[in-house]
């Protein structure tokens, strides 16, 4: 059997780990999106490269909280049927 296709609790919980990260990246980049808005407003920032990075950044941070998230339920999924 292949190492991905071998589940195993630590694969399962370093792959929750990863979901919650991509939260967490998720959650900072509205701080980096309001500091775009307001240095826009400012003026300090005329090209909007704040926001357009804010709004990258949640794009990242959701996509690997979906990813990690799927193959951490995948990979739970999978010990509890080899369990029970």
């Amino acid at each position: 059997m292949r190492a991905m296709k071998n589940p195993t609790w630590p694969k399962a919980l370093a792959f929750v780990g990863f979901a919650i990260f991509g939260l967490a990246l998720a959650y900072y980049s509205t701080a980096i999106a309001t500091a775009g808005v307001a240095a826009r407003q400012i003026g300090s920032d005329r090209s909007g490269d704040w926001l357009t990075t804010g709004s990258a950044v949640l794009m990242v941070g959701i996509a690997a909280a979906a990813a990690f998230g799927f193959l951490a339920l995948t990979n739970l999924r999978a010990l509890m049927r080899r369990r029970g």
